[in-house]
């Protein structure tokens, strides 16, 4: 079943600070994550002109600017590789141009895109799709305002699993220790943990505790 899956690997979702804060954040933790998200608050806010900085400081690590591109595929997608980001996230809810135009962009930088299906009718069916169109890796995500509701994003992991494995996926939207022992038997690639680690007292341990969880799951 987990035939040709790597070990899992962590996604830092960083959201809520500053970039100046992201430094001493990630010293802390840095060993632990896989990949760096700079999450599509820090781009509102702050723009994505210090992504490069960040690349340049943990050059080992896989950038990802969560720029949720819904038009101008490559236009936009140009904007976050330029900045030095490895990977730019489109939403699956864009147009098969706009979401082409943004993978021709990753294909001239030699970079990679993640499919964000966050709201998506039917994710399972249009995986197919999204592989067809060269999709990085695709990210089953429970959207921030729907996950304080406790929807239950589990039976989607689950029965995506059946159909196409865990391969290229991410798991996202509010996860933590409990979520992760859930996905036992349906491990994604990539799992995303975002304001567990982030809002906690003690983010390095928050983050021991989630790679000792991701470990027990994966022997």
């Amino acid at each position: 079943d987990f035939e040709g899956l790597k070990e899992m690997k962590l996604q830092l979702a960083y959201d809520l600070g500053t970039y100046e804060e992201l430094y001493p954040f990630m010293e802390e933790i840095e060993e632990a994550v896989d990949i760096i998200e700079i999450g599509t608050p820090v781009i509102l806010r702050e723009g994505v002109s210090q992504i490069e900085n960040i690349k340049k400081r943990f050059p080992d690590k896989l950038i990802f600017a969560d720029l949720k591109i819904m038009d101008a595929g490559k236009l936009e997608a140009d904007i976050g590789f330029q900045a030095g980001a490895d990977m730019v996230s489109v939403l699956g809810l864009a147009s098969k141009k706009t979401i082409e135009a943004a993978k021709n962009s990753a294909i001239q930088w030699n970079n990679k895109i993640m499919i964000d299906m966050i709201n998506l009718e039917d994710p399972i069916m249009k995986w197919t799709d999204f592989m067809k169109m060269g999709m990085d890796y695709g990210c089953l995500h429970t959207a921030h305002d729907d996950v304080t509701d406790g929807e239950n994003s589990l039976e989607i992991v689950e029965k995506f699993h059946e159909a196409h494995g865990g391969q290229q996926i991410s798991v996202a939207g509010g996860i933590d220790p409990e979520k992760i022992r859930n996905l036992k038997s349906f491990q994604p690639e990539i799992l995303v943990v975002g304001s567990y680690i982030t809002t906690a007292v003690d983010p390095s341990k928050a983050v021991k505790t989630i790679r000792q969880v991701m470990n027990e799951i994966s022997v």
